[in-house]
């Protein structure tokens, strides 16, 4: 193959059949796609085949539970409360099929492609063959004339097919009829491998585990991986039952999302394996991150500082590119072991952190230009909200006449909101957690109120959303918070006193 080319890696369903999403094997194919160098897919009948075999045996199972149960129910004098959720067939495959279009490009099967090969198992011909009872292997011939299809579609692309099924698609060097014919004229773009230790030899080379791990090391505890942790965060972790954490006095609370964007710091990193793929090399590890931040307890209950330990695979390159790590299965945060010294050095690392940033804020607001009674009202009013009942009752009956609610009524929340374009809420804010505190704001009309005022540079660098959290967060800090914070205070939003970051420390055939 001409190195210059595109090339697309597409596998038959035998190559990846049972394919676990977060194994080794589904890794090394997030690596060819992220590398850029290659593509890699499979046809829609395989993808289909392969969601079959991950679901087909589900209803079964549930079957055989419930008819245990109703065995089980016969035997006892007295009620059964064991209960059995509803048979939901649609839900496991859209599970799995969203698994497996993570991991894989699809190449569509034409209608066209469909009717050719049902034609030519009907007639019994290569791909499909004739069984003692029947003609089989309409699905093989679907997905040979899908390959064929997108090799003329794209006549600049070679592509590799994986497959072991040597006896219906032939070798790879010789083709039986008609399959001879069908592949006239590709040939030449058209190469073959056997199963997916093939793939890695040609298209990859293990790196040792020490430099990958002196790799990764590195880069994982860059600013911009762990702001990439961090907003991700806030984008995956709800849930209606809830989490466990540890609030500022080391006990163990309940949480549901988070109301901002989380601090976040490496704890560890395991099992790092790097692939050099054509000159990019590609790492996926195992890493354990510790989250700091303002969380929530579901719509009507109180706001706390949570810490708490998040574990997920990371895939990500080391080649000083613009690549964003990719967040692989993450797990569900587990509370940090009190017991580790390290651990909890870190979470007090971050609770400073945290306290700085608040510090910055405030003095962003009450030195911002102009406008000094809005700062006073924003700064001295919101910060003293009883945060515990902010979600059960209007916020309007705790704050003064004159406050930030009265201040920032809709008209002016827009003007704001539209001088800053660039500015990505879910970055920085739980949306949803802001939209209940703000709609309990009154939004009086205060057009004749203040005339003069240009609202266009009042809230530099921040945020209406960044205020509310930070005004939430203020509420609910405990005197133990206050001392942490305590000894830097911020004038003119630098910390002269605050030391920067610290240096790292350390199957089946079809």
């Amino acid at each position: 193959m001409n190195a210059t080319e595109a090339r697309l890696i597409i596998f038959d369903t035998n190559a990846v059949n049972l394919l676990p999403p977060s194994g080794l094997r589904a890794d090394i194919i997030r690596k060819l796609r992220q590398s850029g160098h290659h593509k890699v897919a499979v046809p829609w009948m395989v993808m289909e085949e392969l969601v079959a075999h991950q679901t087909k045996h589900y209803p079964d199972k549930y079957r055989a539970v419930v008819n245990t149960l109703a065995k089980l129910r016969e035997a006892l004098p007295w009620e059964l409360q064991s209960s059995l959720e509803p048979l939901d067939l649609n839900r496991l495959v859209a599970h799995w099929r969203s698994a497996y279009e993570e991991i894989f490009e699809v190449i569509d099967t034409s209608g066209d492609a469909a009717r050719k090969a049902l034609a030519r198992e009907a007639m019994a011909l290569p791909p499909a063959k004739a069984t003692k009872e029947r003609s089989e292997g309409g699905r093989d011939a679907a997905v040979w004339f899908s390959i064929l299809e997108y090799l003329k579609e794209n006549p600049d692309e070679e592509v590799c097919f994986v497959t072991n099924n040597t006896k219906d698609f032939g070798d790879g060097v010789t083709y039986p009829f008609p399959m001879n014919e069908d592949v006239h004229g590709l040939e030449d773009r058209l190469t073959r491998l056997t199963n997916f230790d093939a793939v890695v030899s040609k298209f990859t080379k293990e790196v040792s585990g020490q430099d990958a791990e002196v790799a990764a090391e590195e880069l994982l505890r860059s600013l911009s991986v762990r702001d990439r942790v961090s907003r991700t965060a806030v984008e995956v972790l709800s849930s209606p039952v809830g989490f466990v954490g540890l609030d500022t006095a080391k006990a163990s609370v309940q949480w549901r999302q988070w109301l901002a964007s989380p601090e976040a710091e490496l704890l560890s990193i395991a099992d790092v394996l790097g692939h050099e793929i054509e000159g990019s090399v590609w790492y996926t590890a195992n890493t354990s991150w510790l989250l700091h931040g303002v969380a929530i307890n579901g719509d009507d209950e109180d706001v706390r500082y949570v810490s708490c330990v998040w574990e997920m695979k990371v895939l990500f390159s080391a080649n000083g590119g613009d690549e964003a790590p990719t967040l692989l299965t993450p797990g569900e945060p587990v509370l940090p072991d009190t017991d580790d010294a390290r651990c909890m050095e870190i979470i007090k690392k971050l609770k400073a952190r945290a306290s700085r940033a608040q510090r910055v804020l405030r003095n962003q607001l009450a030195h911002s230009p102009g406008e000094h009674l809005i700062a006073e009202n924003i700064a001295g009013s919101m910060p003293t909200l009883d945060v515990a009942g902010v979600m059960a009752r209007s916020i309007s009956d705790l704050l003064p006449k004159l406050t930030a609610a009265d201040l920032l009524g809709q008209d002016f929340i827009e003007q704001i909101r539209a001088s800053m374009p660039t500015l990505d809420i879910a970055t920085t804010l739980n949306q949803a957690a802001a939209d209940r505190i703000i709609a309990g704001l009154p939004k009086p009309d205060l057009s004749g109120l203040l005339p003069q005022l240009d609202y266009s540079h009042l809230l530099p660098q921040t945020t209406i959303n960044q205020i509310a959290a930070a005004a939430l967060a203020e509420g609910t800090q405990s005197p133990a918070d206050d001392d942490d914070a305590a000894g830097s205070d911020v004038d003119d939003g630098s910390d002269p006193e605050t030391e920067p970051d610290e240096a790292p420390d350390s199957e089946t055939d079809r």
